[in-house]
């Protein structure tokens, strides 16, 4: 076997300053495909999303292997709406496209949970639009849809 005896290094972590710099590079392309067109893209739209985020304190989780990022989740605090109660919040995942279908978004998404859940969150959310492939992965971890945002154009 040509691998035998390899040893291939794969980790999720919390994201340097140098990943998080790189992560934001992608953004444009993470909202276009996030939001399934019904958001246009912009920096000044990326800003409006990432800056609260950040400077609340959340950060990334990425996958790493052979020091290639492969993808990454985004995670937070909010306050429940429903419930007024803190909890945990993954703002974002993204799987770059050479990596995916092959568990990393699942793996992210599990890697989330358990460290929201080290931090004494009994929750968390997300937001997913209509149509987003990840809403199936979700629900195979356990998500439940808790409301639907519905539009109609009048025009």
């Amino acid at each position: 076997m040509p691998n035998e005896g390899v040893l291939i290094k794969m980790t999720i972590r919390k994201a340097t300053f140098e990943e998080t710099q790189q992560i934001l590079n992608y953004h444009m392309e993470v909202m276009k495909e996030a939001t399934m067109g019904f958001v246009k893209p912009s920096r000044d739209k990326v800003m409006q999303f990432m800056a609260p985020f950040l400077e609340g304190g959340g950060y990334y989780l990425v996958r790493i292997q052979d020091h290639f990022i492969h993808g990454w989740v985004g995670i937070g605090k909010t306050v429940d709406q429903n419930t007024d109660e803190l909890i945990g919040f993954i703002n974002e995942m993204y799987v770059l496209p050479p990596f995916r279908n092959q568990g990393v978004g699942e793996k992210l998404c599990r890697a989330a949970c358990k460290q929201l859940k080290a931090e004494g969150y009994k929750k968390v959310q997300l937001n997913v639009y209509a149509g987003n492939h990840a809403k199936n992965l979700y629900h195979k971890l356990g998500f439940q849809d808790v409301s639907t945002l519905m539009t109609r154009n009048l025009g």
